[in-house]
């Protein structure tokens, strides 16, 4: 009776271990507790909190945002009607481009609250846009920008990356007419890569309204997914080699614009502003609803310090007006983030305020 007692509960144990093995463990997604600064553009904020992570300093060129330097890699929203700024240059061919106005520029106007964005129209090239050289980046890429296109236009490719091979080039383009979607290839030559053409899925882009772009790469998953408008519009597991190898290289946004000849009938034109760059996808958001799922329109922050308990920013209100209802969330570097927005209203000062309802573990790419 003892031995088989004894059997029974080592059966029962070694049962008991099994099933602790097989659950993989989770991250705590962000948890944010008080806020404290003034919600206004330029301003600084200080969130208290836990589940944070950790997060490099990538702007290794000591640009600087209003007076602020900031953590993330490049941040572009043409207020100083600059293209030669910002670590940003007007390129043609791999070379700086002196380019008429007609062709590349800067316009008063934008997004709501902007004041200027870039315009990139078809004169007399196909090639040119405005880049940037990338340096101290890893394995990882995301960059947002907003994006407008009139109609009975095609836009080239609007966004793209160089890199070594065999990553090589990923490009993303959009097709004619007065509804567009986000096309895209990769051509890289790994064993890991089979790419085909994304001939455009996922949520349309409405000729003469602007849209929020969001590119996330990882080599480390082979993850390459693109989003509109704080929805997923396609992704991919065949376009990344196991290294991105960007550096030395440049993103540029755009790469090239259509002539009339490519199908539209009409010369390719297209507007581009607020370009966010970052080799990590820890960041803040502010966005326009109390749930991160639910969120549609939303802005990126300019983060200046990271710590796992606090996080300070430089707010971006973009198209948020003041007196605008906002709620704030933290991704960390895996994606996950507080899935119950913290409230704030532009243009206020927010207080210590006791913490919404501690938020499920959800990830975001």
């Amino acid at each position: 009776m003892t031995k088989f007692s004894l059997s029974t509960g080592m059966a029962s144990v070694i049962c008991t271990i099994s099933s602790i093995v097989l659950v993989p463990t989770t991250q705590a997604a962000p948890t944010i507790t008080t806020v404290s600064g003034t919600a206004a553009h330029g301003e600084l904020i200080t969130v208290s909190g836990s589940g944070f992570g950790t997060r490099g300093a990538y702007n290794n060129s000591g640009i600087s945002w209003k007076s602020g330097k900031f953590l993330n890699f490049r941040f572009k929203d043409f207020e100083d009607r600059q293209l030669n700024s910002d670590g940003f240059y007007a390129q043609r061919g791999g070379s700086s481009w002196s380019a008429n106005s007609s062709e590349l520029s800067v316009q008063s106007g934008g997004p709501t609250n902007s004041g200027g964005y870039l315009r990139r129209a078809f004169s007399s090239s196909e090639s040119g846009g405005v880049s940037t050289d990338v340096s101290g980046a890893g394995n990882q890429l995301y960059t947002t920008f907003k994006f407008m296109m009139p109609s009975n236009t095609q836009s080239g490719k609007f966004f793209r990356f160089y890199a070594n091979s065999p990553q090589n080039n990923i490009y993303l383009s959009a097709g004619c007419g007065t509804s567009y979607q986000v096309r895209g290839y990769s051509e890289c030559t790994a064993g890991t890569c089979s790419p085909t053409t994304e001939w455009g899925s996922g949520p349309s882009l409405q000729a003469g309204k602007w849209h929020r772009i969001e590119v996330w790469a990882d080599a480390s998953s082979n993850t390459f997914s693109v989003s509109v408008d704080g929805t997923q519009a396609w992704s991919k597991n065949n376009w990344l080699a196991s290294t991105l190898g960007l550096n030395s290289h440049t993103i540029d946004y755009p790469n090239m614009i259509d002539s009339a000849e490519r199908g539209c009938g009409t010369a390719g034109s297209y507007n581009i502003d607020d370009i966010f760059i970052d080799f990590t996808r820890a960041r803040i958001e502010i966005g326009d609803a109390a749930t991160w799922s639910a969120v549609r329109q939303k802005e990126v922050q300019l983060p200046i310090s990271w710590a796992n308990g606090s996080v300070q920013f430089r707010v971006n209100t973009g198209e948020f007006s003041s007196g605008k209802q906002a709620y704030l969330y933290v991704i960390d570097s895996s994606g996950n983030v507080n899935s119950q927005g913290y409230p704030i209203t532009i243009g206020t000062t927010s207080k210590a305020l006791a913490s919404p309802t501690p938020p499920t573990n959800v990830s975001v790419q």
